[in-house]
């Protein structure tokens, strides 16, 4: 091979690999296989409560209406309505489930137990994950504006969405076959409190930190423990109440806790915001740390 067809090899694969990471950052990674499945039911993900004939007719007027790519998160691709009010998430399943090459080669028999092994470890955190989602909407539905939660394929939804990723491509989506969760549109943590000071004053900041840390409270007393508690991403308000938004990584305490000790756990917590609350409004930092010091009464 001459030196001038190793040239021309070498720059298409350059080529293609800077395309591949051109596309990859225009569309945050997103692809719609990548929010497929074929899972069969599973009774274990479906929630305690169904929801009625008026809930559901309720959620289907919300997803009439186009929905425009927002972010991507640690398990989902997240969209938002076109009035701002809503976010539909889409699993991230191909992270979840073996790899389609995983699936279609035969392995050799030395190598079968390493095949099980990867197809359960993909399954033990697709369980978790999903657990965690009907966790939060069995037990702390208002509490992370959890609206819908669809976790295994139906029949009777019957209705179409249309959105739109990043760069702009529209997509239609059958619901029935889709898993997602719909919840309400919240500001995060640090914005929110923001807003808060700029158009409704300290009072309603004030009552906006009490009502977060009553939050994390409850949480406590369900005894549910969130194994990404990070405030500045995964918390918002809907005006003055806060709710998690986030609600992929809940799972059961195991045992239980004195009042000293969820003190101290959500003192960690709230560190960081804390924190924020010194260098930008040192009198909510100050009203954070006595709602915080009167945790035991709560317990």
């Amino acid at each position: 091979m001459s030196i001038k067809s190793l040239l021309h090899i070498l720059a298409v694969i350059l080529f293609a690999v800077l395309a591949k990471q051109f596309s990859y950052k225009k569309t945050d990674g997103f692809a719609l296989y990548k929010i497929l499945s074929s899972l069969p039911f599973n009774p274990e993900w479906e929630p305690s409560s169904p929801p009625t004939r008026l809930e559901t007719e309720e959620l289907l007027k919300t997803l009439d209406q186009p929905f425009y790519y927002l972010a991507k998160g640690a398990q989902s691709y997240v969209f938002v309505s076109k009035d701002g009010q809503t976010v539909i998430k889409f699993f991230r399943l191909y992270r979840l489930l073996p790899p389609a090459w995983m699936m279609a080669l035969s392995f050799p028999i030395p190598l079968q137990p390493y095949k099980i092994c990867k197809m359960l470890e993909k399954r033990k955190e697709l369980d978790k994950d999903f657990i965690s989602y009907k966790i939060a909407f069995d037990e702390m539905k208002q509490q992370t504006g959890l609206i819908y939660l669809h976790l295994n394929k139906t029949s009777h939804l019957k209705q179409k969405i249309r959105i739109y990723d990043k760069i702009g491509i529209a997509h239609l989506l059958d619901l029935d076959n889709m898993e997602f969760l719909v919840q309400k549109k919240a500001c995060l943590v640090y914005p929110g409190i923001d807003s808060l000071m700029k158009t409704q004053g300290q009072s309603a900041a004030k009552e906006a930190i009490s009502a977060l840390v009553e939050l994390l409270v409850f949480r406590c007393k369900k005894g549910i423990f969130d194994q990404d508690p990070d405030l500045n991403t995964n918390f918002g308000f809907l005006g003055k109440y806060p709710v998690q938004i986030d609600i992929g990584r809940f799972c059961r305490e195991d045992g239980s806790k004195t009042p000293q000790q969820y003190e101290e756990e959500i003192s960690r917590i709230t560190d960081n915001f804390r924190q924020w609350l010194d260098a930008h409004y040192p009198v909510l930092s100050e009203h954070l740390k006595s709602q915080i010091e009167k945790i035991p009464a709560l317990l």
